[in-house]
Order: structure tokens, then C-alpha cells, then sequence
């Protein structure tokens, strides 16, 4: 009994060993691709810490979604404002933080919006997930062949999340959503004189379509 007793304390503290090695690894890769100073690190991995603590995401993903914010080019002080966002998001949508960081940060610039826009997107994409036959994972793979095209435009993320929600409600989903929402926005530029008037109704005329 005392021998099963040791081998579980040692085996617990492994556990506890590995897992602060792989913070300590997550947090590393955020420093070298953001460029921190010692002092905004220090802020980071106590932010880390304290989601790890009262959220339902370990401190380990929280340095993971940090590293995606760091590869958009998010500064120490973007990454701390718009990490509430993302997790509520994450939370919400019952989904990878990581995997949510990622879709946020890359399509926040798609739409010309800043890391002080993260809360405002996350509540868009939330709410067009709630509302319609889709996940934020879907939408994702729907953003990568549409949102650049789309915020070129001048379209919004509302404009587009409202597209989204309609073609997944019609069985039109993900990459597949994505190209039709593309060749949409792409056929809407062939001929066209690009006035207040005609941006106007070809606004409306892509709604329809």
C-alpha cells in the first residue's frame, strides 16, 4: 500500500512537471514570436495563469492562443485586451481556443478591424453560430476564401455573417460557402463602375443572391 502510495505522488508530480514544461514551451514561443520584453512576458504569463485558473481553458491554451495572436503581429497589449473575447467566444461556442484565436485574429484584419474590435467580432460570429445551422469551425473555412475578398469590398462582418448564417441554412457550409460567397463578390467587380449609386445595389443585389 505505502509503494502504490509513493507511485502515485511521483506520478502526479510528473503530470505536474509535464504540464508546466509545455506552459513554459507555449509561453516561450510567444515571447520569440512577438518580440516581448521581459516585463510584458512577465504580464502574459500571468494573465496565462489567472484564465488558467477561472476559465474552463487551462493556462496551457491560453499561452496557445496567445501564439496565434502573436503571428498576426498583436502586441503585448493587444494580446491582453483581446483575450476575453476569444475566450468568451471559445467558451460559447463549446470550441479549441487555439482554433478560435487563430480564426479571429486572421479575419479581424480581413475586415480592416483592430484587436480593439476582438469583443465586438467575437459577439457577431456568436451570435450568427446561435442563430443558424453552423459552428464557429464551419465559419472559419467559410472566411478563408471570402473574407479578404469581402472586406476589400467595403463589406462588413455582419454584412458576411449574415450571408454565412443563410447559406448554411440552405446546406451551404464551409469551404464550399466560402468559393460561392467569392465568385459572388468576384462577379460583382467584372463591368462595374464602382459609384456611391451602383455599390449601393449591387449591396443589395449580392444579399439576394
Amino acid at each position: 500500500g505505502i509503494a502504490e502510495g509513493v507511485k502515485a505522488i511521483a506520478d502526479a508530480y510528473k503530470e505536474c512537471v509535464d504540464i508546466s514544461k509545455e506552459f513554459g514551451q507555449g509561453m516561450s514561443n510567444v515571447e520569440a514570436i512577438a518580440g516581448a520584453t521581459s516585463r510584458e512576458m512577465s504580464a502574459l504569463t500571468e494573465e496565462a495563469k489567472e484564465l488558467g485558473a477561472t476559465t474552463k481553458f487551462t493556462a496551457r491554451e491560453s499561452a496557445d492562443a496567445m501564439g496565434y495572436m502573436a503571428m498576426a503581429g498583436w502586441d503585448a497589449q493587444e494580446m491582453m485586451s483581446g483575450m476575453n473575447g476569444v475566450i468568451s467566444l471559445a467558451a460559447a461556442a463549446g470550441e479549441d481556443l487555439a482554433q478560435v484565436s487563430d480564426i479571429v485574429t486572421d479575419n479581424l484584419s480581413a475586415f480592416r478591424l483592430t484587436a480593439a474590435d476582438t469583443a465586438h467580432f467575437a459577439d457577431v460570429l456568436a451570435a450568427a453560430a446561435a442563430k443558424s445551422n453552423t459552428n464557429i469551425s464551419i465559419m472559419g473555412e467559410t472566411f478563408k476564401s471570402s473574407s479578404s475578398v469581402a472586406g476589400a469590398l467595403g463589406y462588413s462582418i455582419e454584412d458576411v455573417a449574415v450571408m454565412v448564417g443563410l447559406m448554411a441554412n440552405n446546406a451551404v457550409k464551409g469551404s464550399r460557402a466560402g468559393t460561392a460567397l467569392r465568385n459572388i463578390f468576384n462577379g460583382l467587380l467584372g463591368g462595374v463602375t464602382m459609384t456611391a449609386e451602383a455599390f449601393g445595389e449591387l449591396d443589395y443585389s449580392a444579399v439576394n443572391s
